[in-house]
């Protein structure tokens, strides 16, 4: 297998908290890894408009202008001399804007919800078809609104969910999109000189009664533990000296363990989709919950 690399982040932008925070993080990583990063504001006539307005008055793209703008003193406050920034205004749906805009990217990072009303570019909505329909990984930028934590990417020596480790959690189920993912997460490790922690949840099913044949040999947990033993065979080639890597088998419902290590990940990454089944472990609704909810930002793998 090829060695995943992000040689370029595209950004979301609407200017709301999430989307600046999210900005703030993306040129931090892409200062790690050597990326390049356009940032993305979309504009468009409200569609409820039977006609559009005459010269000189009020217009969605003076509005995106503004916005951009915004993003510019972002990025002039943080003066990255190493890191190539591009700002642009596209006219469209925003998740159409930035599907499109990630079509060569390595990664497309969004708020997890943006300013809502005429100005709303990155709803929850826009990142739920981000997650779902993107060509490349995306990052969902989440933070703890009362805490008032960003969360997140640091960069080398930064800090990350709320017990302040330098850890990526991988969500690992022996499905080839979360082995894929795992190998997204080593090599993103190495370049943030971070840990990294594969966690396998299992589960018995309700319906089940375990003490009667054949559940007397055979558990989920035995499954499960198989692979977590395996799962790193997907990225074998990856590990070496330079990122420390863990495995763990937790029992519980995939969502719930996952949330509960994202309090002291610094990224929680996921594959699009799980085996399905009794060892669908990461399956899409678990990866939107995760999206949602979680304590640090989110990175759904995708093909």
């Amino acid at each position: 297998m090829s060695t995943p690399t992000i040689r370029r982040i595209v950004v979301g932008f609407d200017g709301s908290e999430p989307a600046t925070a999210a900005l703030d993080r993306s040129l931090t990583l892409a200062e790690a890894v050597g990326a390049s990063v356009e940032v993305v504001t979309s504009w468009r006539w409200p569609l409820t408009w039977s006609t559009l307005p005459v010269a000189n008055t009020w217009s969605p793209l003076h509005d995106a202008e503004e916005i951009r703008q915004h993003a510019v003193e972002v990025l002039e406050r943080r003066a990255l001399r190493s890191v190539e920034v591009t700002t642009r205004t596209v006219e469209g749906g925003a998740a159409d804007v930035l599907l499109g805009a990630a079509e060569d990217a390595d990664l497309l990072v969004v708020g997890s919800r943006g300013r809502g009303g005429f100005r709303g570019l990155l709803l929850g909505s826009v990142s739920a078809a981000c997650i779902q329909h993107a060509p490349c990984p995306v990052l969902v930028h989440r933070g703890d609104e009362t805490s008032g934590r960003t969360g997140g990417i640091g960069g080398t020596g930064g800090t990350g969910g709320t017990g302040g480790t330098d850890a990526i959690v991988v969500g690992v189920d022996g499905s080839p999109e979360s082995g894929r993912a795992l190998r997204f997460a080593v090599s993103l490790a190495r370049d943030l000189r971070w840990d990294v922690r594969t966690i396998t949840t299992w589960q018995w099913p309700d319906a089940l009664n375990r003490d009667e044949p054949p559940f007397d040999h055979w558990s989920p947990e035995r499954d499960a533990r198989a692979t977590a033993s395996s799962a790193l065979d997907a990225a074998e080639d990856l590990v070496d000296d330079d990122v420390r890597v863990t495995s763990e088998l937790v029992e519980g419902s995939p969502a719930a363990v996952l949330l509960d290590a994202s309090r002291d990940a610094a990224l929680l990454v996921l594959g699009s989709r799980g085996l399905g089944g009794f060892r669908g472990l990461l399956v899409g609704s678990v990866g939107q919950e995760c999206a949602q909810h979680a304590a640090c930002p989110v990175v759904v793998h995708r093909p």
